[in-house]
């Protein structure tokens, strides 16, 4: 049976995700391999759980590598620009997902805890924009770069003022960003979950339920029922909106903060 030239398959668009191995990140990663995307995934401690998210993206048909590496070395997202480049071609959509937090009065946080706070959560993410905006820009490339702050980023609150204030710097970083890169084609947005019960946030709340001499069940009924949604947000919720923000559809989005948080706190 004749037929014409068999079309070569479109190339897929490539997104970094940092502190992919667990919690929001693999949620993230998960959500873009489902939406087409092949991947590179950052991670830092954690072995076995970036397999386990490489192995959901890879069922979901996406080529992935990945790469350990702490994002406080401005080396880690230069390694991971070659990475994308080389392995799999380009360098479309990069997201910055590492961080850390600690639960503490200011006045109880140590200066060591603030000073981690603000190498992961602000310093990791600068590392990381400025290395993808950079390949961005050197490779012509209409990119998204994604930062993940959280709703406190926006409205600070009691315990967690150290790692409010590393989020609010991440929000403003993300706007001064996308007014300089927003003329090469580059949108920089950042997405401000709500609480996400993962790893990083059952040991907040185990340090705001020792501190406060309640139960952790209180704690945790406490955060529900702060969110007019009636529940937590979940690492889905954050991984469709960054999907989206990904995406062609989010294309004239550019400089804005999202939180996705059920309206516990409103932006």
């Amino acid at each position: 049976m004749a037929g014409g030239p068999v079309k070569p398959a479109a190339p897929r668009a490539v997104a970094v995700v940092t502190g992919a191995g667990r919690g929001l990140g693999r949620g993230i990663a998960t959500a873009l391999a489902g939406a087409g995307f092949d991947l590179v995934l950052s991670w830092h401690k954690d072995k076995d759980a970036v397999n386990d998210t490489l192995s959901s993206c890879e069922y979901l048909g996406s080529k992935v590598r990945e790469l350990k590496g702490d994002v406080v070395d401005p080396t880690t997202s230069d390694a991971l620009v070659t990475l994308a480049l080389s392995e799999l071609g380009s360098l479309d959509v990069w997201v910055n997902n590492a961080g850390v937090s600690v639960f503490a009065p200011l006045t109880e946080t140590t200066a060591e805890q603030m000073g981690r706070m603000v190498d992961v959560n602000l310093m990791g993410t600068f590392h990381g924009l400025r290395a993808a905006a950079r390949s961005m820009v050197a490779t012509a490339t209409r990119g998204k770069i994604i930062n993940v702050a959280s709703d406190l980023g926006v409205q600070a609150a009691m315990g967690l003022g150290g790692y409010s204030a590393t989020k609010f710097a991440v929000v403003g970083l993300t706007q001064a960003a996308a007014l300089e890169l927003g003329p090469a084609g580059i949108t920089v947005n950042a997405v401000c979950p709500g609480t996400v019960e993962t790893d990083m946030v059952v040991a907040e709340e185990q340090a705001e339920a020792e501190l406060k001499g309640v139960s952790l069940e209180e704690v945790h009924r406490r955060l529900v029922d702060g969110v007019p949604a009636g529940r937590l947000c979940t690492v889905e919720d954050v991984g469709q909106l960054v999907a989206w923000l990904a995406g062609p559809d989010a294309s004239y989005m550019n400089g804005q903060a999202l939180c996705v948080n059920g309206g516990s706190v409103l932006h």
